[in-house]
């Protein structure tokens, strides 16, 4: 009897807390992994992680102080299984993806919990009912701190992890070294280097064999990844977007693929929590810069204040401008008309006086810049202006990226979910702004990963918002705080706001209100680590 009891409770208990474990893991791998993050997450969401009914098992230690140690672990096991049946059920925006690194952690975890009930058994065997209280009590605690067997878990395998990234680094470069006729283009920058990515790829594909990194593949692992499942002997071009959480990723992005030409698209305050600096974002986009090789290029939005800093710093390889406002450049943006349908334009390559006119579906004025910049390396490298025309007219937004949408007559939506920085949320404002005749609605959480200005740059989002916005929409009472506290600043009504607890719930709304000839802007959504 004792042996289908314990069986019971173990297995219980193994369901339970499997189930929470695995919503851990989502929770650290939208952290990356770091388990400093991972706690700081843990620590912010403290109150809704740890549920006061998860002490609810604890119950069994009243039949264990009568001597009902049957009754005690029937208790126990009916307590977890009843924690397992009403357990929160909510779908994930961006789901658990089980990589094989998401595996071993799960895996590792897993075995770890085992541990615990093959010591628990054997616990039980040798000293009997006197060590029931002891394995109640553990595997209690192992319940209610599953996120810190998880921690454990992933510290164990960081060794392992570090083994396992060098040598995908040491086997991407290898296939780098074989290439030696490859010519690289790095571009990053705070905003728009998935775009102007794009842009470039699409221009260059019609001269040349050209691979650029896929989707948001912009880190170190995701450009190993890339090359080798992607590259081959027959590329002549491979664009690499090139994405920084802290100082030394671009670096080390340079080091992998060796870039020939780099474009900075701008600089912003983006993920200052982990730069704590505007200097340090700077420095750490110059790497590009820095690591070009004597024949390089270096391309320089030179409207960006920070762009031009750069510019003065830089003296290792040939230097390009680019512009809009700025008259003294090598390649120019004029007779500029931008629409809710799109923009034309005039480039104009100074030095030779050579001209082009383009079209493109892309919206605002942003877009313009990030054309521009495409432009210039295309014809850097050789490209005639006139094999550029059709390429940027068939143009589409990237996806998430002030992607307009007709979802239905006289509806449209701007999704541009993937901004998450100042800079992009004045200018998704600002073409929202350009839809004159229509109800312009936001929908938004705000903007994270902002240090110590979040609360200052969200409150000043809140006030641009006012200025433009016919009906807004937060998501979140808590995270948009700030931006409320903006609108209230410019005396924005309280009938044209809703407070969303999630985005389930401010889409809801949302489908309430719509009417005819509305146009609707989705500014950025935060995974699920961010939920309140």
């Amino acid at each position: 009897m004792l042996q289908l009891t314990l069986l019971l409770v173990f297995v219980s208990h193994f369901v339970y807390t499997f189930w929470k474990i695995k919503k851990d893991l989502h929770i650290l791998q939208l952290n990356s992994y770091f388990n400093k993050r991972y706690f700081a997450w843990l620590r912010e969401k403290f109150v809704t992680n740890f549920k006061v009914q998860e002490f609810l098992p604890l119950a069994a230690m009243v039949p264990l102080a009568l001597k009902a140690s049957l009754l005690a672990m029937l208790v126990f096991a009916g307590m977890y299984i009843f924690l397992f049946v009403t357990r929160s059920r909510y779908s994930e925006k961006k789901p658990l993806v089980f990589t094989s690194r998401a595996t071993r952690v799960l895996v590792v975890s897993l075995l770890l919990l085992v541990a615990v009930y093959v010591g628990s058994y054997f616990e039980i065997i040798i000293r009997g009912e006197s060590a029931e209280y002891f394995i109640i009590l553990r595997l209690a605690a192992v319940a209610i701190f599953s996120s810190l067997l998880l921690s454990i878990a992933n510290l164990l395998l960081l060794p392992l992890e570090e083994m396992i990234q060098r040598w995908y680094f040491n086997d991407a470069a290898k296939i780098m070294h074989s290439l030696p006729n490859l010519t690289v283009v790095g571009i990053t920058g705070s905003f728009g280097k998935t775009t102007t990515k794009h842009v470039l790829h699409e221009i260059l594909r019609q001269k040349f064999m050209t691979l650029m990194t896929p989707a948001s593949f912009n880190t170190t692992m995701g450009v190993c990844k890339t090359i080798r499942l992607l590259l081959k002997p027959m590329h002549q071009v491979f664009v690499v977007e090139m994405s920084a959480k802290k100082p030394g990723d671009i670096k080390e992005l340079c080091d992998l693929t060796k870039p020939k030409f780099g474009l900075i698209t701008a600089i912003g305050e983006q993920h200052l929590e982990t730069f704590k600096t505007f200097d340090a974002i700077k420095s750490t986009k110059n790497e590009l810069f820095a690591a070009l090789p004597s024949d390089g290029v270096a391309f320089f939005n030179f409207d960006d204040e920070s762009c031009r800093e750069l510019f003065a710093k830089a003296d290792n390889c040939k230097k390009i401008t680019y512009g809009i406002d700025s008259k003294i450049v090598d390649y120019r943006a004029e007779q500029i008309k931008i629409g809710d349908d799109g923009s034309s334009f005039v480039v104009r390559k100074m030095a030779s006086g050579k001209m082009v006119a383009l079209q493109t579906k892309l919206l605002g004025k942003h877009n313009v810049y990030n054309i521009l910049g495409a432009v210039a390396i295309a014809s850097e490298m050789g490209v005639d202006f006139g094999d550029m025309i059709y390429p940027i007219r068939q143009l589409r937004a990237v996806q998430h990226r002030l992607e307009l949408k007709n979802v239905s007559p006289g509806i449209s939506y701007i999704d541009d979910s993937f901004n998450s920085n100042p800079v992009g949320s004045r200018i998704a404002l600002e073409v929202l702004a350009q839809f004159a005749s229509r109800r312009k609605i936001i929908v938004t959480p705000g903007m994270v990963e902002l240090g110590s200005r979040e609360e200052e740059l969200n409150r000043a989002f809140g006030e641009h918002i006012a200025t433009v916005c016919d009906y807004v929409i937060l998501v979140g009472r808590k995270q948009t705080a700030p931006i409320y506290a903006g609108l209230k600043s410019k005396d924005y009504s309280d009938s044209k706001l809703y407070i969303a607890q999630s985005f389930t719930e401010a889409n809801q709304h949302l489908q309430q209100i719509l009417c005819a000839n509305d146009i609707v802007l989705f500014e950025n959504d935060l995974p699920d680590n961010y939920n309140e």
